[in-house]
């Protein structure tokens, strides 16, 4: 017999397998681990379906509020006004937010406010595009020392618009040092550049050139433009199709000018979305008004990140949507972190010259103007609204629950304090002397001694 292979050797063998060792987890862990899994997931599903839907109802809510281009803002003490009071105050906190974030966002997001600003800029268009032509000429023919080309003069539409440039920037008294500088270089074109170069003329000139080259449609402004052009050009009056031929040049970068009907047409219409859009952001400030009155009656706890963003809205361009702004502050006062803002705004003196960078639209200096108008609105409502609280503690201490262990020393430093620092502020100094006089004055009114001002017992 022959030997066996190593086949069947191996079949031969016995066939030895591993021990079991049973279930990886114990069935009280899987059990356990699906009763609580299973519901937990249901639960996840419902709450996330839950906030998608309140939030689309929010947004939808404040929408009918602030209106469209195609639909008006809503009257809120009409039925549909009412009604979506209701959804909002529903959501107290959640709508407060929204009302808050809304209010903060870019107006050229609004197509409303997008084409106001596209028909502004469309306006002035001719004069804009007419200085960055006469810019432009100059610089050609200017040499990198500053000399200008001997065969190079300015004729009489170039000095007239030149001499426009340099009475109107001398006019202005924001005007920086850099734009002064600048300033002199367009004044000694215009006198036909006497005597010899200082060398940085044409580096003047080229950071100026720079600043119109952002005077131009971008972004939401030119689609808005472009839309306006479609739609005017397809209209049976003339003076719209005149303006539509225009705006197309005007996207294009050249030059271009409305007729005066044109420009009064173009005025009347963004005057018309503007407030739209104006009677929009007020309704949302009135709301945000009435929900912080019903966060304060209720007692409902408000973060302080949420009342620095409230607070922030004081420096917002459109005094009745401040006014809204402050009333609603003034009812969230008995909170500390109200106060701690209104005092850190109050004496925000300055802008951080960081944040006010060059950007698609505009200068440095530019921005650093419009940031300096923003901090000295939202100064002024901060040191008034100071001053209405320090007043109503002193004359009402018992009413207050600040939530600090002396709430004395708090309203000293943080309102009293505060505003002796910034007293001598040329843009606040008038509201701060009557706020200090007021609270003086209350201190005085009280029983027994002075309180806080003890230097005028």
């Amino acid at each position: 017999m022959s030997e066996p292979t190593s086949v069947e050797r191996e079949q031969e063998a016995p066939l030895m397998r591993e021990a079991a060792t049973g279930p990886l987890l114990p069935r009280w862990f899987t059990t356990l681990f699906y009763v609580i899994f299973i519901p937990f997931c249901v639960y996840s599903v419902f709450y996330i379906t839950n906030s998608l839907v309140m939030q689309h109802r929010l947004r939808a809510a404040i929408a009918v509020v602030k209106g469209s281009l195609e639909t008006e803002p809503v009257d809120l003490r009409s039925t549909e006004g009412q009604a979506v009071l209701e959804v909002l105050k529903a959501q107290l906190l959640e709508s407060f937010l929204y009302a808050s974030q809304e209010l903060l966002q870019d107006e050229e997001k609004d197509e409303r406010m997008a084409r106001a600003l596209a028909l502004r800029r469309a306006i002035g268009w001719g004069k804009v595009s007419a200085e960055r032509d006469v810019i432009e000429r100059i610089l050609d023919n200017m040499e990198e020392d500053g000399s200008v080309d001997a065969g190079f003069t300015v004729d009489e539409q170039m000095q007239q618009i030149l001499e426009t440039m340099v009475a109107e920037r001398r006019a202005d008294p924001e005007m920086t040092y850099v734009e002064d500088r600048i300033t002199d270089v367009l004044e000694w074109v215009a006198q036909g550049h006497p005597g010899q170069p200082k060398g940085p003329e044409r580096r003047r000139l080229a950071a100026l050139q720079e600043g119109y080259a952002k005077k131009v449609f971008q972004s939401a402004e030119a689609e808005a433009l472009r839309q306006l052009a479609q739609e005017w050009a397809a209209d049976p009056n003339p003076v719209e199709r005149e303006a539509a031929a225009a705006f197309a040049e005007m996207l294009a970068q050249r030059r271009a000018e409305l007729s005066p009907e044109a420009e009064g047409l173009c005025s009347q219409q963004a005057d018309r979305w503007e407030g739209l859009y104006h009677r929009g952001m007020v309704l949302i400030a009135t709301i945000g008004r009435q929900l912080a009155a019903q966060l304060a009656e209720e007692g409902v706890f408000l973060d302080h990140p949420h009342i620095y963003q409230y607070v922030s809205l004081l420096n917002h361009r459109y005094d009745d949507v401040r006014s809204e702004v402050a009333a609603g502050t003034w009812l969230l006062r008995h909170n500390q972190f109200t106060i701690r803002f209104l005092s850190y705004f109050a004496t925000k003196t300055t802008i951080n010259p960081f944040l006010a960078v060059e950007t698609v639209r505009l200068t440095r200096e530019e921005h650093q103007r419009l940031m300096r108008h923003a901090n000295n609105r939202r100064m002024r409502e901060a040191v008034a609204l100071l001053g209405r609280i320090g007043v109503d503690y002193i004359s009402n201490s018992d009413r207050y629950d600040l939530g600090v262990s002396e709430p004395d020393q708090f309203v000293r430093r943080f309102i009293i304090s505060a505003l002796s620092e910034v007293a001598d502020e040329e843009v606040i100094s008038d509201l701060v002397e009557t706020a200090l006089r007021d609270m003086r004055e209350a201190d005085l009114a009280r029983p027994g001694p002075p309180r806080f001002f003890e230097e005028t017992a």
